[in-house]
């Protein structure tokens, strides 16, 4: 059964990067209004779920959001990246390719967050050392990082929808 689930989150992934082609390559206003939307609403929730994680410590509260959070950056990277190819295909635009590269960073950026939060303090025997590592990965670097991306993917889609948008 659990590989079913798998393979079902991966083929809804794979739609939603379908959308998303189709969506740049029929309505490539919206899709460019969409995408730069994506990264913001991705931004706030990082936001959210930070502060959470921060007021509320590591248990329920911020392991729901975190989960949460993470679902949202699989599924609006899968749109987003579809996005800024499909446009990088058509348009020969080697801005959709850094957008993608962009999007795409950031997922991984959000995983190594992720990862680092279930290697944090409360589940191993924890040393001075691991304490740090733990306190400059998970609640600085990966997140610090992530949030850049996200901005950058804004400023690229911005970018995309000056240059492609308006007019179109």
């Amino acid at each position: 059964m659990g590989s079913l689930h798998e393979l079902l989150r991966f083929l809804g992934l794979v739609l939603i990067a379908a959308a998303g082609v189709g969506l740049r390559h029929w309505t490539p206003r919206p899709a460019l209004g969409v995408n730069i939307c994506l990264p913001l609403g991705l931004l706030a929730l990082w936001i959210f779920e930070a502060s959470v994680g921060i007021f509320a410590g590591p248990e329920a509260p911020h392991r729901l959001t975190s989960q949460t959070a993470l679902e949202a950056v699989w599924i609006g990277v899968a749109l987003g990246a579809a996005i800024f190819v499909t446009g990088a295909v058509a348009l020969g635009d080697g801005l959709g390719w850094l957008g993608a590269g962009a999007a795409c960073l950031s997922l991984v950026s959000a995983l190594l967050t992720a990862v680092t939060g279930y290697m944090g303090p409360s589940r191993a025997t924890t040393s001075a050392q691991h304490l740090l590592r733990f306190e400059i990965l998970h609640l600085a670097i990966f997140p610090l990082v992530t949030a850049a991306l996200f901005a950058g993917w804004a400023y690229l889609a911005r970018a995309d929808w000056k240059e492609n948008g308006v007019g179109a």
